[in-house]
């Protein structure tokens, strides 16, 4: 199994650009996760939506995002599934352990996960900076 990809802000802080610059200029264009991850989806069962809104309110404040509205669908559904089960299928029960480390809802995974931090908490100083 290959080792996961090292969030580009990690590897700032470790330094890790400074002795391999060519490693920075690869995520330039890396885009940035905006927008807040909002209501769930009509499309969702009243039950499903009750499933959404457990996953939002149990992942770290700062995590999720727009972008992630899919999976946190996915999640609900599967969540949902598992809820309306008196045996557990072991597959359902890996796909939603699945959803909760993507997440970083697992006391593993929780080290790994990276806040977002909004655009207007940047630098307050590099206004300041000099161009060049």
């Amino acid at each position: 199994m290959a080792r996961p990809r090292k969030p580009t802000n990690v590897l700032e802080l470790k330094g890790a650009f400074k002795a391999h610059p060519e490693r920075a200029a690869a995520r330039a264009n890396e885009p940035e996760a905006e927008g807040e991850i909002g209501e769930a989806p009509d499309r969702l069962s009243e039950f499903e939506r009750q499933c959404w809104d457990e996953l939002v309110s149990s992942a770290h404040a700062g995590v999720l995002c727009a972008a992630d509205r899919l999976f946190v669908e996915y999640g609900a559904r599967v969540l949902a599934q598992l809820r309306n089960q008196v045996d557990i299928d072991p597959k359902l029960g890996i796909r939603f352990e699945t959803v909760c480390a993507r997440l970083g809802m697992t006391p593993a995974d929780r080290s790994k996960v990276q806040l977002l931090k909004p655009k207007e908490n940047a630098n307050p100083f590099a206004k300041f900076k000099p161009a060049g």
